[in-house]
């Protein structure tokens, strides 16, 4: 187990460098890997940041607004781009080595971030989902990596994109759009409830063109996280906007050649996720797609091979997850404490963090390949 005893010895500016505070191993096996997050400490301040779990170690530097999920360069895995949460607009740069973070660049007029982006395989080019709420369309701005300007768009034939990903092979991107219409003058308040309509879009990354788009049957689930594996089948997480009880489900399945659908569950444990998936993760070494459901305080599991319901573990807000490179998935909870998936069993085995000022991290944890 491991405990944070110091974690925010004090706020870092903007630019400045250093760790926040120090993990350390008590009992059990010591974990590898280093996971990325936005966070907040108790006064509200954001970072973004992370934890060396080898190094034992929380690491962040502070931010002015409240950052998402990030995109770590290929060719440069000290360099992290972090994205504000909907509805920012500017996206800043991490340097891990130095701890220096500066702001990127920021949207046009018009438009915001939805916490999201995804490097080339080359690292070359920054794919970011935007909201063009005033044109009320999903846009994925393509920028160049070393100026971050815009060299190309790509319409995301729906409106609301949130997190993409690349399929294998780098060739076509696959966006989640979500179906709900916001504006900045209404802040997250969706506007199109009646009428939306989201989708999976797969579009070609060389032109631009959709090469094969799916719908849900119910048009009230919202399509929003991703989690790939290496053949191109995609756990996508989904958020219902009718009664939260009444969602047919959480998590699709989308397959290459076979299309999207709905992953089953028993009745009464769909009612108890509450409609509501903040991340996916996907372990192919250990055969489990995991959805976090925050409202529902659990993590639904089913086998990625035949797509049976493995059952749920008991968690209050968690949020995050993530797959290490052992195939181990950890998750994220918002009162800073996390734990691993013990995924034969559906059992915890918890990171408990002690700590005079706790932090909450944020939605999504990225792990460092």
């Amino acid at each position: 187990m491991l405990t944070r005893r110091s974690v925010l010895a004090g706020a870092l500016a903007l630019g400045a460098s250093g760790a926040l505070g120090t993990l350390f191993l008590r009992i059990g096996s010591r974990r590898e890997g280093i996971l990325l997050s936005a966070f907040e400490n108790a006064r509200g301040d954001q970072f973004i940041g992370g934890v060396d779990l080898g190094a034992a170690q929380v690491f962040g530097a502070q931010v002015p607004v409240r950052a998402h999920g990030c995109a770590i360069d290929p060719n440069d895995p000290l360099r992290v781009i972090f994205f504000a949460r909907r509805p920012g607009t500017i996206a800043f740069e991490l340097r891990r080595d130095s701890m220096q973070v500066r702001k990127l660049f920021e949207t046009p007029e018009g438009r915001h971030l939805s916490g999201h982006g995804v490097f080339s395989p080359q690292g070359d080019l920054l794919f970011v989902p935007e909201h063009d709420y005033e044109r009320k369309r999903g846009v994925v701005s393509v920028r160049d990596t070393r100026s971050f300007r815009i060299v190309e768009e790509f319409d995301t034939r729906g409106i609301d994109p949130h997190e993409v990903a690349l399929t294998p092979g780098g060739r076509e991107l696959m966006v989640a759009n979500g179906g709900i219409l916001t504006h900045p003058r209404t802040f997250r308040r969706k506007l199109n409830i009646s009428t939306m309509d989201p989708s999976l879009c797969l579009i070609d990354v060389t032109n631009g063109d959709c090469r094969e788009q799916w719908r849900l049957e119910d048009h009230l689930l919202s399509i929003r996280h991703l989690a790939l594996t290496s053949d191109g089948t995609a756990a996508v997480g989904l958020q219902y906007e009718g009664e939260k009880r009444n969602a047919p489900g959480i998590v699709a399945l989308y397959r290459p050649g076979r299309g999207l659908g709905l992953l089953t569950a028993p009745a009464s444990e769909l009612h108890a996720f509450n409609g509501y998936v903040s991340s996916v993760a996907i372990s192919e070494q250990h055969d489990v797609i995991a959805a976090a459901c925050p409202f529902g305080e659990r993590v639904a599991c089913w086998t990625l091979s035949d797509e049976h319901y493995l059952g749920s573990i008991e968690a209050r807000e968690v949020y995050g997850l993530s797959r290490l490179a052992d195939g181990t998935v950890l998750a994220s909870q918002r009162d800073g404490t996390a734990f691993a998936l013990e995924e034969i069993r559906l059992r915890s085995q918890f990171l408990s963090f002690d700590s005079a000022e706790p932090i909450r991290w944020d939605d999504h944890w990225t792990a460092v390949a």
